[in-house]
């Protein structure tokens, strides 16, 4: 059975355990400005509740990208739009209050839901990746929950 998890020959640019089900960011390998393609995914170990954009899709188009700056510290996001829907995928790090790290549901650009991440954090969110796959900077602002 397919897993929220990230094939073997994909690299994982984020991925965590939100209780029972996990959180993935699943990038091809290579990933670059021109070539490969980028998914969110989430579920069960044994079950793909999302996975999104579709393979097919010119993921480019639907995925945007940006950097938080606090003091002693800073974070990044990765925004997948399924409008009304947008799926924000963000870690970071700030003083005073350690790491953070999951994804918020935002409908027609408000919060409905956010997911902590509770545990097995990976992420690799950031302007190096933004860069080297060609995502585009996200307009707007995203704070932080």
């Amino acid at each position: 059975m397919p897993s929220p998890r990230c094939a073997r020959s994909r690299s994982v640019p984020f991925s965590c355990a939100v209780g029972a089900k996990q959180i993935a960011v699943c990038a091809s390998d290579p990933l670059t400005e021109t070539t490969g393609t980028l998914q969110y995914r989430f579920g069960r170990p044994a079950k793909v509740e999302m996975a999104y954009p579709p393979m097919t899709a010119d993921w480019r188009e639907l995925t945007r990208a940006g950097t938080l700056m606090f003091s002693g510290g800073g974070g990044a996001f990765i925004a997948f739009d399924k409008r009304p829907y947008r799926y924000v995928v963000y870690s970071a790090v700030g003083h005073g209050w350690a790491s953070k790290a999951g994804v918020t549901v935002e409908r027609f650009g408000k919060r409905v839901a956010n997911l902590i991440c509770t545990e097995g954090t990976g992420s690799e969110l950031g302007p190096a990746l933004f860069s080297a796959a060609g995502i585009k900077p996200f307009e707007g602002s995203f704070e932080l929950p």
